[in-house]
């Protein structure tokens, strides 16, 4: 069963992607001031999936507390790219391991997502998905990540996920952000927006309707 989801999923990665139609259902509705000096810095995330708990599961961190745009935030493993990546793919690899611990040597690259530009940090982000066999062994640089949330795929595909809309203080200014209320955390901007594109490739014809 899970040979054949990733499969499709595999397949779904290769044709048209939803793009930022299925971003922008997730983005906030914000009049911040973009932070834009010169072209925007490059970064990878990690969507990955593997076995846990007999079904196939996926990872979001909360990030530790500390000054900047994403501090405390619901996110993908990930981060910016830095001289020695050869690609954004790989950035999301690395920054994966160092901030959770896995092993990427076992993880098998699907595909990529449509990449996301962040205005407030003048970003532009590419989303990775891959997979491994077997449970990572997950040891976290507590000096990036406050914890782990394994998230069933299931779950996040079905509709036993609440979107929900909360008004949010940022940098002085509140702001309207959706969001998915998942495993009783609050998921909202640049990872919602991603997740929202994920979960319109991933999910079975019906579920992506509801």
């Amino acid at each position: 069963m899970t040979s054949h989801i990733i499969s499709e999923l595999c397949q779904r990665l290769k044709e048209k992607l939803p793009g930022e139609k299925a971003q922008f259902i997730m983005a906030p509705d914000t009049n911040i001031p973009a932070n834009i000096s010169g072209e925007p810095g490059k970064a990878g995330v990690l969507i990955l999936l593997f076995p846990h708990k007999g079904e196939l599961s996926t990872l979001l961190i909360k990030r530790t507390e500390y000054p900047g745009p994403h501090g405390g935030q619901i996110s993908l493993p990930g981060g910016k790219i830095e001289k020695g990546d050869e690609s954004q793919i790989n950035t999301a690899l690395r920054e994966a391991h160092e901030e959770t611990g896995i092993d990427t040597r076992n993880v098998e690259i699907l595909g990529t997502l449509t990449p996301l530009y962040i205005p407030v940090s003048n970003i532009e982000v590419l989303p990775v998905v891959g997979y491994t066999d077997k449970k990572p062994d997950f040891r976290i640089d507590d000096k990036e990540v406050d914890y782990l949330i394994l998230v069933p795929l299931r779950q996040l595909l079905t509709g036993n996920k609440i979107k929900v809309i909360k008004a949010l203080k940022v940098r002085d200014r509140i702001i309207q952000a959706p969001g998915y209320l998942i495993e009783n955390e609050y998921i909202w901007g640049a990872t919602a927006m991603i997740l929202s594109e994920f979960i319109e490739i991933a999910a079975p014809p019906a579920a992506s309707n509801g």
